[in-house]
Protein backbone atom coordinates (compact mmCIF):
# COMPACT_ATOMS: atom_id res chain seq x y z
CA UNK A 1 0.00 0.00 0.00
CA UNK A 2 3.36 2.25 0.52
CA UNK A 3 3.84 1.94 -3.23
CA UNK A 4 0.77 2.49 -4.29
CA UNK A 5 0.25 5.81 -1.73
CA UNK A 6 3.44 7.02 -3.35
CA UNK A 7 2.93 6.13 -7.42
CA UNK A 8 -0.84 8.17 -6.44
CA UNK A 9 0.73 11.04 -4.45
CA UNK A 10 2.96 11.47 -7.56
CA UNK A 11 -0.39 11.25 -10.27
CA UNK A 12 -1.77 14.76 -8.03
CA UNK A 13 1.65 16.80 -8.71
CA UNK A 14 1.10 15.23 -12.62
CA UNK A 15 -2.20 16.72 -12.45
CA UNK A 16 -1.22 20.04 -11.25
CA UNK A 17 0.70 20.70 -14.45
CA UNK A 18 -1.72 19.83 -16.96
CA UNK A 19 -5.51 18.69 -17.43
CA UNK A 20 -7.59 17.41 -19.81
CA UNK A 21 -11.35 17.33 -20.76
CA UNK A 22 -12.06 13.90 -19.99
CA UNK A 23 -9.47 14.40 -16.20
CA UNK A 24 -12.03 17.80 -15.81
CA UNK A 25 -14.63 17.95 -17.35
CA UNK A 26 -14.75 21.60 -17.85
CA UNK A 27 -13.36 24.16 -20.74
CA UNK A 28 -11.69 26.75 -18.41
CA UNK A 29 -9.72 24.73 -16.31
CA UNK A 30 -7.22 23.90 -18.75
CA UNK A 31 -3.89 24.66 -17.58
CA UNK A 32 -2.73 26.86 -14.74
CA UNK A 33 -6.63 27.93 -15.31
CA UNK A 34 -8.97 30.54 -16.28
CA UNK A 35 -7.97 34.24 -17.56
CA UNK A 36 -10.49 35.92 -15.45
CA UNK A 37 -9.16 39.29 -17.58
CA UNK A 38 -8.90 42.19 -14.87
CA UNK A 39 -11.93 43.67 -16.00
CA UNK A 40 -14.05 45.36 -12.95
CA UNK A 41 -17.65 44.80 -12.84
CA UNK A 42 -18.61 47.86 -14.94
CA UNK A 43 -16.05 47.20 -17.90
CA UNK A 44 -17.80 43.59 -18.27
CA UNK A 45 -21.03 45.33 -18.67
CA UNK A 46 -19.80 47.29 -21.00
CA UNK A 47 -17.78 44.98 -22.78
CA UNK A 48 -14.92 47.37 -23.76
CA UNK A 49 -14.12 50.16 -21.24
CA UNK A 50 -10.95 48.35 -19.14
CA UNK A 51 -8.33 50.92 -20.85
CA UNK A 52 -10.53 54.17 -19.35
CA UNK A 53 -11.72 52.22 -15.60
CA UNK A 54 -9.32 52.39 -12.67
CA UNK A 55 -11.23 49.58 -10.87
CA UNK A 56 -9.31 47.46 -13.96
CA UNK A 57 -6.28 46.02 -14.04
CA UNK A 58 -5.13 47.19 -17.15
CA UNK A 59 -4.32 50.99 -18.17
CA UNK A 60 -2.45 52.59 -14.60
CA UNK A 61 -3.19 55.74 -16.29
CA UNK A 62 -6.78 55.12 -15.83
CA UNK A 63 -6.60 55.68 -12.03
CA UNK A 64 -6.63 59.37 -12.08
CA UNK A 65 -9.43 59.57 -14.54
CA UNK A 66 -12.79 60.53 -12.48
CA UNK A 67 -11.13 60.49 -9.65
CA UNK A 68 -12.60 60.13 -6.34
CA UNK A 69 -10.97 58.53 -3.37
CA UNK A 70 -12.22 55.23 -2.44
CA UNK A 71 -12.33 51.61 -1.53
CA UNK A 72 -13.59 48.58 -4.06
CA UNK A 73 -14.47 45.10 -3.53
CA UNK A 74 -15.52 42.46 -6.23
CA UNK A 75 -17.14 39.54 -6.45
CA UNK A 76 -17.72 37.12 -9.42
CA UNK A 77 -19.50 33.67 -9.50
CA UNK A 78 -20.45 31.54 -12.23
CA UNK A 79 -23.08 29.18 -12.73
CA UNK A 80 -21.97 26.52 -15.26
CA UNK A 81 -23.07 23.63 -18.11
CA UNK A 82 -20.75 21.77 -19.57
CA UNK A 83 -21.93 19.14 -22.35
CA UNK A 84 -19.78 16.06 -23.60
CA UNK A 85 -21.95 14.02 -25.97
CA UNK A 86 -24.70 13.11 -23.64
CA UNK A 87 -23.07 13.99 -20.24
CA UNK A 88 -24.22 17.38 -18.98
CA UNK A 89 -22.41 18.97 -15.75
CA UNK A 90 -24.16 21.69 -14.19
CA UNK A 91 -21.46 23.28 -11.26
CA UNK A 92 -21.39 27.11 -9.14
CA UNK A 93 -18.20 28.54 -9.10
CA UNK A 94 -17.36 31.36 -6.92
CA UNK A 95 -14.85 33.97 -7.47
CA UNK A 96 -13.42 37.06 -5.28
CA UNK A 97 -12.55 39.08 -8.15
CA UNK A 98 -10.83 42.22 -6.75
CA UNK A 99 -10.01 44.38 -3.89
CA UNK A 100 -8.39 47.97 -3.71
CA UNK A 101 -7.64 51.21 -3.08
CA UNK A 102 -7.73 54.35 -4.71
CA UNK A 103 -6.64 58.01 -3.32
CA UNK A 104 -5.37 61.16 -4.65
CA UNK A 105 -1.85 62.10 -4.46
CA UNK A 106 -1.52 66.08 -4.97
CA UNK A 107 -3.93 68.04 -7.28
CA UNK A 108 -3.20 66.13 -10.89
CA UNK A 109 -1.87 62.67 -9.37
CA UNK A 110 -3.14 59.73 -8.09
CA UNK A 111 -2.03 56.83 -6.19
CA UNK A 112 -3.95 52.70 -6.46
CA UNK A 113 -3.17 49.32 -4.71
CA UNK A 114 -5.13 46.77 -6.08
CA UNK A 115 -5.11 43.26 -6.65
CA UNK A 116 -7.13 40.86 -8.80
CA UNK A 117 -7.01 36.90 -10.26
CA UNK A 118 -5.32 36.46 -12.94
CA UNK A 119 -5.79 32.89 -13.56
CA UNK A 120 -8.56 30.89 -11.77
CA UNK A 121 -8.01 27.37 -11.13
CA UNK A 122 -11.26 26.52 -9.81
CA UNK A 123 -13.13 23.14 -10.40
CA UNK A 124 -13.93 19.60 -9.39
CA UNK A 125 -14.92 16.24 -11.19
CA UNK A 126 -15.89 13.02 -9.70
CA UNK A 127 -15.90 9.74 -11.91
CA UNK A 128 -16.10 5.69 -11.12
CA UNK A 129 -13.78 3.30 -12.16
CA UNK A 130 -11.24 0.76 -11.50
CA UNK A 131 -8.19 -1.37 -10.93
CA UNK A 132 -6.38 -4.10 -10.13
CA UNK A 133 -4.98 -5.07 -6.87
CA UNK A 134 -2.69 -8.10 -6.54
CA UNK A 135 -5.70 -10.79 -7.85
CA UNK A 136 -8.31 -8.65 -7.27
CA UNK A 137 -10.30 -6.27 -9.35
CA UNK A 138 -11.61 -3.34 -7.51
CA UNK A 139 -13.89 -0.79 -8.10
CA UNK A 140 -13.30 3.06 -6.59
CA UNK A 141 -15.21 6.70 -7.25
CA UNK A 142 -12.49 9.11 -7.57
CA UNK A 143 -12.82 12.78 -6.60
CA UNK A 144 -10.19 15.60 -7.80
CA UNK A 145 -10.45 19.00 -6.70
CA UNK A 146 -8.79 22.35 -7.32
CA UNK A 147 -9.09 25.53 -5.72
CA UNK A 148 -7.38 29.15 -5.68
CA UNK A 149 -5.96 31.04 -8.37
CA UNK A 150 -2.49 33.31 -9.61
CA UNK A 151 -3.21 36.73 -8.05
CA UNK A 152 -2.19 39.89 -9.28
CA UNK A 153 -1.11 42.41 -7.15
CA UNK A 154 -0.59 46.20 -8.54
CA UNK A 155 0.90 49.14 -7.64
CA UNK A 156 -0.04 52.09 -9.47
CA UNK A 157 1.08 55.64 -10.00
CA UNK A 158 -0.50 58.10 -12.54
CA UNK A 159 -0.64 61.73 -13.43
CA UNK A 160 -2.43 64.35 -15.44
CA UNK A 161 -0.25 66.62 -16.47
CA UNK A 162 -3.39 68.56 -18.70
CA UNK A 163 -6.46 67.92 -16.77
CA UNK A 164 -9.15 66.26 -18.73
CA UNK A 165 -6.50 66.30 -21.57
CA UNK A 166 -3.96 63.77 -21.03
CA UNK A 167 -3.15 61.35 -18.27
CA UNK A 168 -0.21 58.84 -18.03
CA UNK A 169 0.74 56.26 -15.37
CA UNK A 170 3.48 53.08 -14.40
CA UNK A 171 2.79 49.85 -12.07
CA UNK A 172 4.92 47.02 -10.54
CA UNK A 173 2.57 43.72 -10.45
CA UNK A 174 3.48 41.39 -8.32
CA UNK A 175 2.35 37.80 -9.20
CA UNK A 176 1.30 35.84 -6.22
CA UNK A 177 -1.48 32.31 -5.30
CA UNK A 178 -1.84 28.94 -4.54
CA UNK A 179 -3.18 26.40 -6.52
CA UNK A 180 -4.68 23.43 -3.40
CA UNK A 181 -5.29 20.37 -5.40
CA UNK A 182 -6.71 17.51 -4.01
CA UNK A 183 -7.53 13.26 -4.69
CA UNK A 184 -9.54 11.20 -2.98
CA UNK A 185 -9.90 7.60 -4.21
CA UNK A 186 -13.09 6.09 -1.53
CA UNK A 187 -13.07 2.26 -2.83
CA UNK A 188 -16.06 0.64 -2.91
CA UNK A 189 -14.66 -2.04 -0.02
CA UNK A 190 -13.18 0.66 2.09
CA UNK A 191 -12.71 -1.98 4.80
CA UNK A 192 -9.91 -3.56 3.07
CA UNK A 193 -8.82 -1.33 0.65
CA UNK A 194 -9.01 2.11 3.14
CA UNK A 195 -9.28 5.15 1.91
CA UNK A 196 -6.84 7.12 -0.71
CA UNK A 197 -6.75 11.31 -0.12
CA UNK A 198 -4.10 13.30 -0.96
CA UNK A 199 -3.53 17.04 -0.98
CA UNK A 200 -0.66 19.05 -2.59
CA UNK A 201 -0.30 22.84 -3.04
CA UNK A 202 1.37 24.46 -5.72
CA UNK A 203 2.70 28.54 -5.10
CA UNK A 204 3.60 31.02 -8.06
CA UNK A 205 5.63 34.15 -7.61
CA UNK A 206 6.51 36.19 -10.03
CA UNK A 207 6.72 40.28 -11.21
CA UNK A 208 6.05 42.66 -13.64
CA UNK A 209 5.55 46.09 -14.96
CA UNK A 210 3.05 48.55 -16.92
CA UNK A 211 2.80 51.92 -18.84
CA UNK A 212 -0.31 53.32 -19.99
CA UNK A 213 -1.44 56.76 -21.55
CA UNK A 214 -4.99 58.10 -22.29
CA UNK A 215 -5.45 61.16 -24.45
CA UNK A 216 -8.40 63.44 -25.10
CA UNK A 217 -7.40 65.25 -28.14
CA UNK A 218 -11.30 67.04 -28.38
CA UNK A 219 -14.07 66.76 -25.54
CA UNK A 220 -15.79 63.58 -27.67
CA UNK A 221 -13.14 61.25 -28.36
CA UNK A 222 -10.61 59.59 -26.57
CA UNK A 223 -7.65 56.99 -27.15
CA UNK A 224 -5.91 54.82 -24.36
CA UNK A 225 -3.29 52.36 -24.73
CA UNK A 226 -1.15 50.40 -22.24
CA UNK A 227 1.34 47.70 -22.21
CA UNK A 228 3.07 44.96 -19.48
CA UNK A 229 6.16 43.61 -19.22
CA UNK A 230 6.21 40.15 -17.59
CA UNK A 231 9.61 39.14 -15.35
CA UNK A 232 10.45 35.76 -14.03
CA UNK A 233 7.39 33.41 -12.40
CA UNK A 234 7.93 30.58 -10.28
CA UNK A 235 5.85 27.21 -9.44
CA UNK A 236 7.03 25.89 -6.23
CA UNK A 237 5.58 22.40 -4.63
CA UNK A 238 5.66 22.43 -1.17
CA UNK A 239 8.15 25.08 -0.96
CA UNK A 240 10.75 23.68 -3.39
CA UNK A 241 11.29 25.12 -6.64
CA UNK A 242 9.87 22.78 -9.35
CA UNK A 243 10.65 25.03 -12.39
CA UNK A 244 10.53 28.68 -13.70
CA UNK A 245 8.92 30.81 -16.99
CA UNK A 246 8.09 34.19 -17.83
CA UNK A 247 4.95 36.14 -16.40
CA UNK A 248 3.05 36.94 -20.09
CA UNK A 249 3.36 40.50 -21.91
CA UNK A 250 0.40 42.26 -23.04
CA UNK A 251 -0.65 45.23 -24.55
CA UNK A 252 -3.96 47.08 -24.99
CA UNK A 253 -5.68 50.09 -26.85
CA UNK A 254 -9.10 51.73 -26.79
CA UNK A 255 -11.16 54.11 -28.24
CA UNK A 256 -14.32 55.70 -26.80
CA UNK A 257 -16.58 58.16 -28.52
CA UNK A 258 -18.75 60.89 -26.40
CA UNK A 259 -20.11 63.02 -29.21
CA UNK A 260 -24.23 62.13 -27.62
CA UNK A 261 -24.69 63.48 -24.58
CA UNK A 262 -25.23 60.79 -22.19
CA UNK A 263 -23.85 57.95 -24.46
CA UNK A 264 -20.34 56.59 -24.59
CA UNK A 265 -19.56 54.07 -27.26
CA UNK A 266 -16.79 52.02 -27.03
CA UNK A 267 -14.19 49.53 -29.04
CA UNK A 268 -10.80 47.53 -27.55
CA UNK A 269 -8.68 45.14 -28.78
CA UNK A 270 -6.13 43.03 -26.24
CA UNK A 271 -3.44 40.64 -26.54
CA UNK A 272 -1.59 38.23 -24.62
CA UNK A 273 1.40 36.57 -24.70
CA UNK A 274 0.84 33.52 -22.64
CA UNK A 275 2.84 31.26 -24.78
CA UNK A 276 5.84 32.96 -22.02
CA UNK A 277 4.23 30.60 -18.97
CA UNK A 278 5.54 27.66 -21.26
CA UNK A 279 7.81 25.67 -18.90
CA UNK A 280 6.46 26.19 -15.73
CA UNK A 281 4.28 22.83 -16.70
CA UNK A 282 3.87 19.87 -18.29
CA UNK A 283 4.44 20.12 -22.21
CA UNK A 284 0.88 19.17 -21.77
CA UNK A 285 -0.01 22.61 -20.63
CA UNK A 286 1.57 24.89 -23.45
CA UNK A 287 -0.44 27.94 -23.85
CA UNK A 288 -0.71 30.00 -26.59
CA UNK A 289 -1.13 33.62 -27.29
CA UNK A 290 -4.21 35.24 -27.07
CA UNK A 291 -6.40 38.11 -28.67
CA UNK A 292 -9.88 40.07 -27.46
CA UNK A 293 -12.01 42.17 -28.70
CA UNK A 294 -14.69 43.90 -27.52
CA UNK A 295 -17.21 46.35 -28.27
CA UNK A 296 -20.06 48.19 -26.15
CA UNK A 297 -21.69 50.87 -24.86
CA UNK A 298 -22.64 53.34 -21.57
CA UNK A 299 -26.26 54.94 -20.81
CA UNK A 300 -26.34 57.94 -18.58
CA UNK A 301 -28.08 61.26 -17.90
CA UNK A 302 -24.83 62.10 -15.65
CA UNK A 303 -22.18 64.95 -18.14
CA UNK A 304 -19.18 64.86 -15.75
CA UNK A 305 -17.39 61.56 -15.44
CA UNK A 306 -17.07 63.63 -11.30
CA UNK A 307 -21.17 62.73 -11.10
CA UNK A 308 -21.98 59.80 -9.28
CA UNK A 309 -25.25 58.58 -11.23
CA UNK A 310 -27.15 55.90 -12.41
CA UNK A 311 -25.34 54.19 -15.92
CA UNK A 312 -26.58 51.09 -17.83
CA UNK A 313 -23.90 49.19 -20.28
CA UNK A 314 -24.25 46.69 -22.86
CA UNK A 315 -21.23 45.17 -24.38
CA UNK A 316 -20.02 42.58 -26.36
CA UNK A 317 -16.27 40.21 -26.36
CA UNK A 318 -14.94 37.58 -28.14
CA UNK A 319 -11.35 36.10 -27.16
CA UNK A 320 -9.49 33.18 -27.62
CA UNK A 321 -8.29 31.01 -24.10
CA UNK A 322 -5.19 30.46 -23.31
CA UNK A 323 -5.29 26.68 -22.89
CA UNK A 324 -6.30 24.10 -24.65
CA UNK A 325 -8.72 21.44 -24.09
CA UNK A 326 -7.45 18.07 -25.46
CA UNK A 327 -5.32 19.76 -28.21
CA UNK A 328 -8.10 21.62 -29.20
CA UNK A 329 -8.20 25.73 -29.11
CA UNK A 330 -11.02 27.26 -27.11
CA UNK A 331 -13.10 30.33 -27.68
CA UNK A 332 -15.09 32.17 -26.02
CA UNK A 333 -17.72 34.52 -26.47
CA UNK A 334 -19.80 37.38 -24.14
CA UNK A 335 -22.61 39.19 -24.15
CA UNK A 336 -23.30 41.53 -21.32
CA UNK A 337 -25.20 44.20 -19.90
CA UNK A 338 -25.25 45.86 -16.57
CA UNK A 339 -25.99 48.86 -14.29
CA UNK A 340 -24.15 51.53 -11.94
CA UNK A 341 -26.01 52.85 -8.98
CA UNK A 342 -24.87 55.43 -6.48
CA UNK A 343 -25.98 54.52 -2.90
CA UNK A 344 -25.88 56.03 0.55
CA UNK A 345 -26.31 59.77 -0.59
CA UNK A 346 -23.40 58.97 -3.14
CA UNK A 347 -21.01 57.91 -0.63
CA UNK A 348 -20.74 54.40 -1.89
CA UNK A 349 -21.84 52.92 -5.42
CA UNK A 350 -22.74 49.25 -6.59
CA UNK A 351 -21.80 48.03 -9.90
CA UNK A 352 -23.52 44.79 -11.29
CA UNK A 353 -22.60 43.01 -14.23
CA UNK A 354 -24.86 39.76 -15.94
CA UNK A 355 -22.66 38.11 -18.59
CA UNK A 356 -23.39 34.90 -20.87
CA UNK A 357 -20.82 33.11 -21.71
CA UNK A 358 -20.20 30.14 -24.69
CA UNK A 359 -16.79 28.46 -24.85
CA UNK A 360 -16.29 25.91 -27.74
CA UNK A 361 -13.40 23.60 -28.64
CA UNK A 362 -13.08 21.42 -31.40
CA UNK A 363 -14.94 18.11 -30.71
CA UNK A 364 -18.12 17.30 -28.77
CA UNK A 365 -17.49 19.56 -25.60
CA UNK A 366 -19.45 22.91 -25.35
CA UNK A 367 -19.50 24.96 -22.47
CA UNK A 368 -22.19 27.71 -21.18
CA UNK A 369 -21.91 29.54 -18.42
CA UNK A 370 -23.83 32.64 -16.74
CA UNK A 371 -21.30 35.16 -14.81
CA UNK A 372 -22.55 37.47 -12.31
CA UNK A 373 -20.03 40.33 -11.10
CA UNK A 374 -20.89 42.62 -8.41
CA UNK A 375 -18.81 45.33 -7.75
CA UNK A 376 -18.74 47.50 -4.34
CA UNK A 377 -17.10 51.42 -3.61
CA UNK A 378 -17.22 52.97 -0.62
CA UNK A 379 -15.61 56.83 -0.45
CA UNK A 380 -14.95 58.84 2.41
Amino acid sequence: MKAHHSVMSLAVVLSAMTSSVGAQGTLTGQGFGYPMGGLSARSKANGAGGEFDGQSARNPAAVVTGLRTGLYFQYDPEFRQVQQGAQTDNNVVPRFAALGILFAAGERGAVSLSTHSLLDRTWSTQIRSGQRLGSDSVLFTETNRSSGAINETRLTYAYAPFAGKVAIGAAFHLLTGENRLRLRRQFDDSLRYGTLDREITLAYSGSGFSAGAILRPVTWFSLAASARRGAGIELRVEDTLKTSASVPNRIGFAARFDAIPGVSLMASADRASWSRLNGLGSAAASARDAWEYGVGADFSAARSQRVVNWVYSVGYRTRELPFAAAGNPVDERLLSGGLSAPIGGGRASVDLAVLRATRQASGSVAERAWQLSVGLTVRP
